[in-house]
């Protein structure tokens, strides 16, 4: 019955490829249907490993072993573990996100399912709890009113399936759960496992791995208190999981400490020690609390059963999470707390409190609840297609020109692409750098002012207007992000939020307007343009200005240009210039 649960879960994901594959048919070019559009910087990334870069590799300015690490180079084990096993069948990185995907499902709906039915040897709601956590832990990162307020402006559905963090190590951290329960329960070698996991994690996802001590924490500490007998237990299940995965942490730290300078900034990590106790994970953890404080009140439970506090652990972990800055006086984009890890916890402990609480519940109570995990699921499904679908569909557009530039072996040379889903997908197909794409700043120590100056390079060889800047600047997520941080234009990213007046867009057009005016050969040849990729009807009278151009070649609706600085001397311009290519 699991097995064919997570069948049905994998199909349901893979609705969006499907998709896909009916509307671009016989023209697909290889293209795999994103969740998110973050998933092109770690396409690119491990693109960039399958080609045998190195590890500190930056496919977005081509410049590799640099001197600080980057969130790339730091959890580098799925990367790898997609990158290794691409390589050694000859597959592109589109075909091995295609199958990681339902291959996540798989292994995430066995392991809760196996969590589940130890926990409350019902296999009937072991399976619909599976089939639930997949598809209802996505409502579960909103409270109602951001659940409709979301059907308007879009959130990612399935956000553990995303590619390939948090989606390759998000099974782990499940499995983690269940070796630390029966390490606990059986033997306490299974923490060696459970330590092992939480090693693998570290060098995974940094919001898995600190969430999952953070919940370990909470676990050993209320069975600690609440079991006397096993404080014993609890000693070697804590010292065991901290031989095993303290040491994997002393090079982690290492790594950290070499981070680029810019990361923090570009991380927006806040300075405060404000709570924050209306998450919507805090509010359902805090619900099913509530719940069972009522059971031991009115003397129904007893506070100490194993299995009690492992649900309670699920629900009282996210409080952790959300509020370390109260001690620690750092808050790190904490709403990857809340849609990857902190609300499957609370559907976890759903299901553990209604098997616990309710062990004779009906089958059809649990068959309504399969046919609405799966309703769920399928609405998921649709919905990425509709935030997704379009953008998805234009990517295998353009894909096909990034394989010819690969098939040419024109690599190494920086591209100036017009088209935007071009110049961010680029480095996920072939091995060119390019001008600017939205995710320079997470692979290069890049600072904001950089990261802009980039941006309006390639506005103006786009031949892009101040007031064209300006209606942008109003409607237009990219250029807002570009100009203004992500701070200033996604709410979620930050604990205070200020939007963006009208007043900083006027001054930001007339920062354009100048940069415009004072454009001259040193920032022309930095960096050195080597190809660019244009549609025929583009305006490129700036780009000739300092740029010659080939004959062209034609591959579907675009040209490709191979280009030569007119500037005599490139060097010396590059020496005198101010701005830098990292």
């Amino acid at each position: 019955m699991v097995l064919l649960a997570a069948f049905v879960l994998a199909v349901i994901t893979l609705i969006p490829q499907f998709h896909l594959w009916y509307v671009r048919g016989s023209e697909w070019n290889g293209s795999c249907a994103l969740l998110d559009p973050d998933e092109l910087a770690y396409q690119a990334y491990t693109n960039a490993l399958i080609d045998g870069r190195p590890r500190r590799n930056d496919p977005f300015t081509g410049l590799d072993n640099g001197s600080f690490e980057t969130l790339f180079s730091i959890q580098f084990l799925p990367p790898y573990a997609v990158a290794i096993p691409s390589r050694l069948l000859n597959v592109s990185v589109d075909t091995a996100f295609i199958v990681l995907l339902p291959l996540v499902v798989f292994a995430t709906v066995l392991a809760v399912w196996k969590l589940l039915f130890e926990l409350t040897g019902n296999t009937l709601l072991a399976v619909v709890g599976a089939v639930c956590v997949v598809s209802l832990g996505t409502v579960a990162a909103h409270s109602p009113i951001q659940i409709i307020h979301g059907l308007e402006t879009g959130y990612d559905p399935f956000p553990f399936l995303r590619r390939y963090i948090p989606a390759l190590p998000f099974p782990i951290a499940l499995a983690l759960a269940l070796f630390l329960w029966r390490a606990l329960t059986r033997n306490v070698t299974w923490a060696i496992l459970a330590g092992l996991s939480l090693a693998l994690l570290i060098y995974s996802y940094f919001f898995l791995w600190t969430a999952t001590v953070a919940w370990i924490f909470t676990l050993l500490a209320l069975w600690f208190i609440a079991r006397p007998e096993d404080r014993v237990t609890v000693g070697l299940v804590s010292g065991i999981i901290a031989v095993v995965a303290v040491p994997a942490l002393v090079p982690y730290l290492w790594l950290l400490s070499n981070r680029a300078s810019s990361m923090d900034t570009g991380q927006i990590l806040e300075l405060t020690h404000a709570p924050d106790l209306f998450r919507a994970p805090e509010i359902y953890g805090g619900l099913i609390v509530c719940l069972l404080a009522y059971q031991m009140i009115r003397k129904i439970k007893s506070y100490d059963q194993p299995n009690i506090l492992f649900t309670l652990s699920f629900a009282i972990a996210p409080f952790l999470v959300f509020n370390q800055q109260i001690v620690t006086g750092k808050s790190l984009q904490p709403f990857h707390y809340e849609e990857f890890i902190a609300n499957y916890w609370v559907v976890i402990a759903f299901f553990l409190a209604l098997g616990i609480l309710r062990p004779k519940i009906l089958n059809r109570i649990m068959v309504y609840l399969a046919v609405a995990g799966v309703g769920i699921a399928i609405l998921l499904s649709a919905f990425n297609i509709r935030l997704m679908g379009s953008s998805n569909i234009r990517l295998d557009e353009v894909r096909g020109v990034s394989e010819e530039l690969k098939r040419k072996d024109v690599s190494g040379g920086v591209v100036f692409a017009t088209d935007r889903f071009l110049t961010n997908s680029l480095p996920a197909v072939s091995n060119n750098p390019v001008l600017w794409a939205r995710f320079l700043y997470t692979f290069s120590n890049v600072d904001s002012v950089e990261q802009r100056t980039r941006y309006f390079q390639y506005l103006y060889y786009c031949g892009f207007k101040e007031n064209q800047l300006a209606q942008a600047l109003r409607h237009d997520f990219t250029a807002r992000w570009e100009v203004f941080g992500p701070h200033r234009v996604n709410p979620v990213l930050a604990t205070s939020f200020s939007p963006i007046t009208e007043e900083e867009i006027v001054n930001a057009v007339k920062e354009y307007g100048s940069f415009v005016r004072s454009f001259d050969s040193i920032l022309a040849v930095n960096p050195i343009l080597s190809y660019a990729v244009v549609s025929p009807n583009d305006d490129l009278s700036n780009l000739d200005r300092w740029y010659e151009r080939s004959a062209g070649e034609k591959y579907g609706e675009f040209v490709v240009y191979a280009l030569r600085p007119k500037i005599s001397d490139p060097g010396s311009a590059l020496g005198s210039g101010q701005y830098r290519e990292r």
